[in-house]
This record gives C-alpha cells, sequence and structure tokens, in this order.
C-alpha cells in the first residue's frame, strides 16, 4: 500500500528521530528543585538560559541538572509501545536516531537500564550543535543517516521537538500528550505510542499540517480534487509570490509559470515576499524555493500548461471552486 500527496503517513518516512524522555524511555525526570532554586519557581529554557548566568552558576545548575537526570536514568523503563516501534523501524529496515536534550551518559545509562540498543545515531546536548528546539541538532541527525530532512519524520511527546521538526523542515507526529495548542505544528496526533505503533502497520492517509486549515473549510473531497490541477500563473499578475501562496493554500499541486518568466522590478516592489536578491531571477526557481518551507508537496514548473486563473486574488477561489465541482 502506497498514500499519494496531497496526503501522507509517517509509515512512509524514509527516516525517524526520536525524542527520548517519553518516547522511548520513562525516566520521570523532575526539574522543579532546580525552577526553585536558581529562577523563583520559574519554568524557563535551562539549557538555553544557562549561557547568561555565571560561570559558577553556571556550573552548579549543571551539576544539579546532571544529578538528575543520572537518578531518573537508573530507574529507567521502556515507553509502553516503544519496543514496538523500535521493531517496526527494525523490521522495515528504516533507520533511526535520537534527539536529546539530556546528556550523553544519562542517555546511555537509561538506554542499558531499560535494555534498550541505542542506534548509530544519538545527538545529545553534549554534541557541538545547539540543542532542539533549533534545527541543527536535527539536520545532523538526518545528515548522519543519510535522508534528507523533508523525508524525515520526528516522533516527540514536548513543545521543543515539534517546533525544532518544524525548523528543520521535517514531519512531525506528537504522542503521549494531547496538547491542543500543539496540534498546529503537527501532522498528526496519538494519544498513546502503542497506537501510534498499531498506526504504522495500518497506515491510513493523513492530512499533513499545511493542509489542516483547507480541509476544515473545504473537506478533503475539495483538497484531493484540487490537488491534482495544473494552474497557470498569469503573465500580468502584479504579485506573483502572493498570488502562488494563495493558490498553494487553496490546494492546487501544480503551479506551472510561462516560459522566460523572470522577477520584475514592479514585481520586487508589490510583493513583500521577495528579495532583493531575487531580481531577474527566473520566477519558477524563486517561487519553488519559496512555497518549499510552506507547501512542500507542491510542485513549480515551467510552461504554459495548466488551468489559466484570474490574477486578481479575489476570485482565485470561486475559479477553483468551478473547476473542482
Amino acid at each position: 500500500m502506497s498514500i499519494s500527496p496531497p496526503f501522507w503517513h509517517p509509515a512512509f518516512s524514509r527516516a525517524f528521530i526520536l525524542d527520548w524522555d517519553g518516547v522511548v524511555v520513562e525516566t520521570k525526570l523532575d526539574f522543579s528543585s532546580i525552577y526553585k532554586r536558581f529562577f523563583g519557581g520559574k519554568r524557563v529554557m535551562l539549557l538555553e538560559v544557562m549561557q547568561s548566568l555565571p560561570q559558577e552558576v553556571r556550573a552548579e545548575i549543571g551539576r544539579c541538572l546532571e544529578e538528575i537526570e543520572t537518578d531518573g536514568s537508573r530507574k529507567a523503563q521502556p515507553v509502553p509501545g516503544s519496543l514496538e516501534l523500535l521493531s517496526w523501524l527494525e523490521e522495515k529496515n528504516v533507520p533511526w536516531g535520537i534527539v536529546s536534550r539530556n546528556s550523553r551518559a544519562s542517555v546511555e545509562i537509561a538506554a542499558k537500564c531499560a535494555g534498550i540498543a541505542l542506534p548509530p545515531v544519538v545527538i545529545t546536548r553534549d554534541e557541538k550543535v545547539p540543542v532542539k528546539p533549533a534545527p541543527e541538532a536535527f539536520w545532523k541527525a538526518s545528515e548522519l543517516m543519510g535522508v534528507e530532512p523533508s523525508c524525515t519524520v520526528v516522533v516527540g511527546d514536548f513543545l521543543y521537538d515539534l517546533i525544532g521538526a518544524r525548523r528543520a523542515g521535517m514531519r512531525s507526529v506528537l504522542v503521549q500528550r494531547m496538547e491542543k495548542e500543539w496540534l498546529d505544528w503537527v501532522e498528526a496526533s496519538y494519544p498513546t505510542l502503542v497506537d501510534f505503533a498499531r498506526s504504522l502497520k495500518e497506515p491510513e492517509p493523513l492530512t499533513p499540517w499545511e493542509y489542516h486549515p483547507l480541509e476544515a473549510k473545504k473537506g478533503r473531497e475539495w483538497l484531493e480534487k484540487c490537488f491534482s490541477l495544473t494552474v497557470q500563473i498569469p503573465r500580468d499578475v502584479r504579485k506573483p509570490c502572493s498570488w502562488a501562496v494563495m493558490v498553494a493554500t487553496l490546494g492546487v499541486g501544480i503551479i506551472a509559470v510561462p516560459e522566460g518568466l523572470c522577477l520584475e522590478a514592479s514585481h520586487w516592489l508589490n510583493d513583500p515576499y521577495f528579495e532583493m536578491v531575487d531580481l531577474w531571477q527566473p520566477l519558477p526557481k524563486i517561487l519553488e524555493r519559496f512555497l518549499r518551507s510552506r507547501f512542500p508537496m507542491t510542485k513549480v514548473v515551467e510552461g504554459n500548461g495548466g488551468f489559466l486563473l484570474p490574477a486578481d486574488p479575489e476570485f482565485l477561489e470561486e475559479s477553483l471552486g468551478i473547476l473542482v465541482q
């Protein structure tokens, strides 16, 4: 079975990046004592805030962190469903790695106590890359696995995993914590890792994050029909990037750009999405680059084919509605 765009399922991703605590193992880490002692009880991003503190304070916080992580790691148990997930990855020969804000030592202790063999790719805060939610740790993991970020899925139970995945251009899945305000960041969410592992064995088409609002407004049938369309960008459009974004937002799968069309000075003046370095560059190249992070499934091609839609964005939705009827 395969699932084609505009739909998606993590079962068809080429690599997995897993969070450690709460996804693979449960260590029940509690940093409240650090928050209380050093930050008046306020929850902060510890690893980031530490960098601005005096050396002696930073060292003491680091010592407390290591102590809490080590104690928790010695009690580590597999999260229910994690062994099933790792077994599925091994069976399907899908490379996977760990990206964690924990120390390398604590991850190794927890892995030993939980009876889990670590993969070749383990990125912790001891690596010389910024920790998540910065994207660099995810990029390094995907590079080491030899898989493009766009073909990698991140599985996590906290907002840092989801933000980091989006910033890295990766798909993401939320497990174990059904926080409503986090759902805009993910492709899919599952109440438990057991549910997620089960879905990998029986994949069903999921709508990726970029089309969630459209599906809620127009329905899945609209998305499916609209994505099958090729539409042509008008030569007289004043804001080509804004126009392309609106068309992609409505679910169009292929945008055709007339041959030889470049970014004119008038385009740059009228369209806030463009940079000065884009001037007089081929428009297909610019649009493809811009849309990639927002609508990665949308293709931009050069040519005169496809349905010619109006340049006025006010009539785009109505015109597409006629085409998909």
